[in-house]
């Protein structure tokens, strides 16, 4: 049985996000890093935390909410349903990304399905406000630039961006996991996967999964079992992942030369 362990210290009500889209979003003269750290402020709950054990595969989905007056300080913050509900594929399609957006005074909205972490221990070290999309209840897990969510998510396969991230993965040993290797050398390990394009993914068949990938020339696909744990995190990388999704929306986080895993696979 899975784990979960929440921690929330000096807990506050949700504050509606037209109150940052009223600020600093919309006076046009905001800076990214300006609205990144007003999105921190309003949404960040001092000391909660999430920590998961068991966890290999957990069902989660996503719901981005973006905001921002030009292509150059644009944010997108992210909600995770990773602890606090289960989302199954049904409840998923009954989201509208129009609806949302309406309801919570934003530009946009962006809903990454249902997919299902890979890791076998989780830890969030800063977490936010709990608020609920649809039926699904979520939890603020941080804000990207939306540059950098179009590079490596929305728009592009096999590009990494750089996302701001304070969290830790470990891969028990013993576990197989599942390596994209690019072109440059660099070494990037699935975080997640998901079902959403093809049908055949799924947690017993991924080890087969190159042949149905469309992979750009240098890029190769392997799977390794363990011989020790592997961890990654952001310690030494200014809490900055390099992440990006294959052709059918897995997602991978890179080793940043080494910096973001204990040892290269």
């Amino acid at each position: 049985m899975k784990a979960i362990n929440i921690i929330a210290k000096n807990l506050k009500t949700a504050t509606p996000l037209l109150c940052l889209a009223a600020g600093a979003l919309l006076t046009g003269c905001a800076s990214l890093q300006e609205n990144m750290d007003a999105a921190r402020k309003e949404h960040l709950v001092p000391g909660k935390q999430i920590h998961m054990t068991n966890f290999r595969p957990h069902r989660f989905c996503e719901v981005a909410l973006i905001n921002g007056t030009s292509k150059g300080n644009a944010i997108a913050e992210f909600y995770n349903s990773t602890g606090v509900d289960d989302p199954t594929p049904e409840r998923f399609a009954a989201l509208d990304e129009k609806k949302i957006a309406k309801e919570n005074h934003a530009r946009k909205a962006f809903c990454n399905p249902v997919r299902y972490w890979m890791m076998d221990e989780f830890w969030c070290n800063e977490a936010g406000v709990d608020h609920t999309f649809g039926d699904i209840k979520m939890t603020w897990m941080g804000v990207v630039p939306v540059e950098e969510l179009e590079k490596s998510v929305t728009k592009g396969h096999y590009n990494p961006g750089y996302i701001f991230r304070n969290s830790q993965y470990k891969f028990n040993k013993g576990s197989e996991i599942y390596i994209l290797d690019s072109p440059d050398g660099e070494v990037f390990v699935m975080q997640s996967f998901t079902s959403f394009v093809q049908k055949q993914v799924d947690i017993n068949h991924i080890k087969d999964l190159g042949p149905l990938l469309h992979m750009p020339p240098g890029f190769k696909f392997r799977s390794v079992v363990l011989d020790r744990d592997l961890i990654v995190n952001q310690e030494k990388t200014k809490h900055l992942a390099h992440v990006f999704q294959d052709d059918l929306k897995n997602a991978y986080q890179g080793s940043d030369g080494g910096k973001a895993f204990n040892f290269i696979p």
